[in-house]
Formats: structure tokens, sequence, C-alpha cells
């Protein structure tokens, strides 16, 4: 079932569930306050009869039956109700009226219980309706008023008739009010709908959504514009990468095929050999090293690991002590009120590790290396010859190598791997020179 069908169904399911509520609150209303004006009315007459009926009771022979009788108190009674008095039997002895009303057991328990209360009822007396008072008679017995109520009945079927038209109007508007608000809404969505199906099939990222509608729906477009434009600069990401990847992988294979055809000469002295073939491990190391890094800058990290809690200082402590343990060189960690983050600790261990990494391969031997923890910052501090200000900005840039650095081995992605990590944290990540020489690398925690 298509959006716009939906809304339309739900919008005159809505107005008729309230069209048929509104209709039986306003029939029952109605209808009960006109009972109330009738029982109002018999109220006011009820008293005005009962002393003047009660003394006619002592007229009548026992037994017999008055009708209509037309005393100066029944008079106003003859034309619009029907008046009954009963004794404590059951036996109507005066009636005004062209009917009998029907004399039940609750009326006989008022009629033999002067303090019994009354009861009001709506009769049918002759296929009509009618709105019958029962009230006690002081000397034993009852009294009976009751009104004919035929041209309310006829009211309130009007009013239940005019309540249905107009709750069929009203639901009729709004099943076509209900179709233009579907159509107008669901309009721009079927539009972007069948562009998300055209980017699909043709692939074309560079597409633009021009699509206006409510302020929600516009902000929906933009929404997807700028997913667009996200997934735009991610291909364009991906192909810079495998055409720096494949120049970055020309060079040691180019060598690797020059070494294999040397290796094919029977000429070679064994000395010459062997340089060769460590030259060929070299490269292999290298290839491999690349291979790792951009395996790192290829995958998202935040689908793979899940962040936990990390003391800064512990992990750095990790990432020194192995290092020291590699190459042999010092690598010192000074900590200055650590704190607890969120990260994922595989994605820090690894920026650490590139990190120091540099900073081993141009500090001289003689000095050692800092990695400093304050806080929810990390400064990684070398003594090498450091940074130019030209080359600052460039320096966390896939593949850029510094033209003082083209000569040393690395592939040019330890520093692009580890400002991925600041971005995926929302840390930030910078360098500035170290005093007294060398370069710092600072990642700054928010």
């Amino acid at each position: 079932m298509s959006l716009r069908t939906r809304l339309l169904l739900t919008t005159s399911a809505i107005v008729f569930v309230v069209v048929i509520a509104l209709s039986v609150g306003v029939s029952t209303i109605v209808s009960r306050q006109l009972l109330h004006e009738v029982d109002k009315s018999l109220d006011a007459r009820i008293e005005a009869i009962a002393s003047s009926l009660v003394e006619n009771r002592q007229a009548a022979p026992r037994g017999q039956r008055i009708r209509n009788p037309l005393t100066d108190a029944l008079m106003p009674m003859r034309f619009d109700t029907v008046t009954q008095v009963i004794d404590a039997n059951g036996s109507v002895f005066i009636a005004l009226g062209e009917v009998d009303l029907p004399i039940t057991q609750q009326v006989l328990n008022i009629a033999n219980n002067p303090r019994g209360g009354l009861a009001r009822s709506t009769v049918t007396i002759a296929d009509v309706r009618y709105r019958m008072l029962t009230v006690p008679l002081v000397r034993g017995g009852a009294l009976q008023l009751a009104k004919d109520i035929s041209d309310i009945e006829r009211a309130k079927s009007g009013i239940r008739q005019r309540l249905t038209a107009t709750g069929l109007i009203g639901i009729f508007v709004a099943a076509i009010a209900g179709w233009w608000v579907a159509r107008r809404t669901a309009k721009p969505i079927q539009q972007l709908a069948d562009a998300a199906k055209h980017i699909a099939l043709t692939q074309k990222l560079d597409t633009t959504l021009n699509i206006h509608g409510d302020r929600e729906i516009e902000q929906l477009a933009t929404s997807f514009n700028t997913m667009l434009g996200a997934l735009r600069l991610s291909s364009e990401q991906q192909k810079q990468l495998v055409q720096d990847a494949s120049h970055e992988l020309r060079t040691p294979l180019t060598s690797l095929r020059a070494n294999t055809e040397l290796l094919e000469r029977d000429t070679l002295d064994a000395p010459t050999r062997d340089a060769i073939l460590r030259d060929i491990r070299a490269e292999v190391d290298e290839l491999t090293s690349l291979s790792s890094e951009l395996s790192a800058l290829a995958s998202d990290q935040r689908l793979v690991e899940e962040p936990a809690s990390v003391d800064l200082a512990e992990a750095a402590t990790e990432v020194a002590t192995r290092a020291s343990r590699r190459t042999g060189r010092a690598v010192t960690v000074v900590a200055n009120e650590p704190q607890v983050i969120t990260v994922r600790l595989g994605q820090l261990e690894r920026a650490l590790s590139n990190l120091v990494d540099n900073a081993l391969k141009f500090c001289p031997t003689t000095q050692p290396v800092e990695v400093i923890v304050s806080g929810k910052r990390i400064d990684v501090v070398d003594h090498g010859p450091g940074i130019s200000d030209a080359d600052k900005p460039l320096v966390f840039d896939r593949f850029y190598r510094a033209t003082a650095t083209r000569a040393l081995p690395g592939s040019g992605l330890g520093l692009a791997i580890v400002k991925q990590f600041a971005n995926d944290h929302g840390a930030t990540v910078s360098v500035s020179d170290t005093p007294g020489g060398g370069a710092t690398v600072t990642i700054t925690f928010a």
C-alpha cells in the first residue's frame, strides 16, 4: 500500500471516528436536555394538581372511576398531559386523558409508601411515547402524570438525520482534503525515491536534487544532497587512494623486477647476489608495510571496533614499551593527570605507534623520544631536524613526503592514519616545533 493511500485512509478513518463520536455525543446531550425540560414541566405541574386530585378522590364512589374530571386544577392538563390517580391496590379512580398509564410494580411500591420517593420513566402506549412521573400521595395511593413526547422523538430523529448527513459530508470533504494532503506530501517523497533509484542505477553521484515542499521535505532533500556530497567525496578519495597506491607500488615492484632479472644472470658473484637478496627483502618489507597501511586507511575502523574506556597513560606506556623493545631505543612516557576517554583502542595504539616510529626515524640515537600525556592531550616529541613551515600543512596528506625525507624508507601514510584516527574520534591533530630542534605532534581529544 502506497504512502498516499495510507494517508488518505488514515485521514478518512480519523474523521469518521470523530464524526461518529460527536454525533453520538450531540444526540445524547440533546436527548437528555429535552427530557430534562419535560421532567421540569412535569415537576412544575405535579404539585399544583396533587391536592385537588386528593379532594376529588373523596367525591368518587368507592370502586368507581372518574374519567376526565374538569376541575380548576385539572383543566390546564386536559389537552397536553395524561393524569392518573391510583389507590394502594393499583385501582384507578381518577383518570385524565384518553389513554391509561401502565401500573408496574415500581408504581405500586410508591403507592404503598408515602415516603417512597418518585419515579421517572419513558413508556410506549399505543405506539406513542410518553414521559411519565409517579409520586406518592399523602393519604395513600399515587399520582401518575405523563406527557406525550412524540414531538421530542421526531426532533431527536431529525437531529440524528442531520448529524448523519453532516457527518457524511464531513467525511467526504475530509477524504478530498486527505487526498490533497497525501498527494502534496507523497509527491516530493516519490521524487526523492525516483532520484535515489536513478542514482543507484547510473552511479552518478554528481546529481543534485531540487525538490520543494514542506519544511521537513526540503530538509530531507537537503540531507540527501549532503549525503550525495559525502559519497561523492568518498568516491573521489577512493579513486585518489587507488591512483596514489598504484604510483607508490610501482617503484618497489620495478625494483623487485630489476633485482629478479639480475639474479637470473649466471655471472653474479656471491656478495652481489647476497646484496640483491637483501634489497629484495627490504622491498618486500616495504610492500608489506604499505599494504598494511593501505588496509588501515581503506577500512572503516568504526565498523570493526567498538569504542571503550581507555586510560591514555596506560595506552601510551604500552606503545612506548613495544617500540623500545623492538628498536632498542629509549622512549619515555610522562603522565600529567591523564584522563580516561572513550576511543577505539586498536586505532589509538596504531596512531601512537606511527607517531613514535616517525619520531624514532628522525631523532638522533642519543636522544630519547618523549610521549607526554596531559589530561586529554598527547604530545609525541622528537629532537630531530624538524619539519619546515612549508611542509607542516601537508604532512597529514596521504602519500605526502617532505623533500628532505624522500630518500628515507616509508610510504607517506603514517601521519594520514593518525589524521583519520583523530577525525573518527572528534579529536584534533597538529604539528609544531620542539624547543631546541625537532618536531612535536599533538593529538587533543574533545
